[in-house]
């Protein structure tokens, strides 16, 4: 790739799959997630949230289902703007490349 004072063309572009890459896993991680959470809904619905603080059980491993559920929806959204971020930067590499090669010919 061309090099223009050390910087590479070829890194940005490198960075930018990357990202893509992985942010298409988390969006897939997160959707299966989410999917997994809605069947395990159906066949069991959540039970009613308790008014009596002494019988709610504080403990670590059990997580409510709509926490658990809420931290899905989060990554999946953080990880949609991971691919618009590294989209972005593919959009500029690309653009950077074309005016070396203006700036060349």
């Amino acid at each position: 790739m061309t090099s223009i004072d050390g910087l590479s063309a070829g890194s940005a572009f490198a960075a930018a799959q990357y990202g893509l890459q992985n942010a298409n896993d988390g969006i897939s991680q997160a959707a299966s997630n989410i999917a997994q959470r809605t069947a395990e809904d159906a066949v069991a619905p959540a039970q009613p949230i308790a008014t009596n603080t002494d019988t709610i059980n504080t403990s670590s491993n059990s997580t409510p289902t709509s926490t658990r559920l809420t931290d899905d929806l989060i990554a999946l959204n953080v990880n949609e703007r991971n691919a618009q971020a590294s989209a972005k930067v593919l959009g500029v590499a690309d653009e950077m490349l074309g005016s070396i090669i203006d700036v060349m010919a």
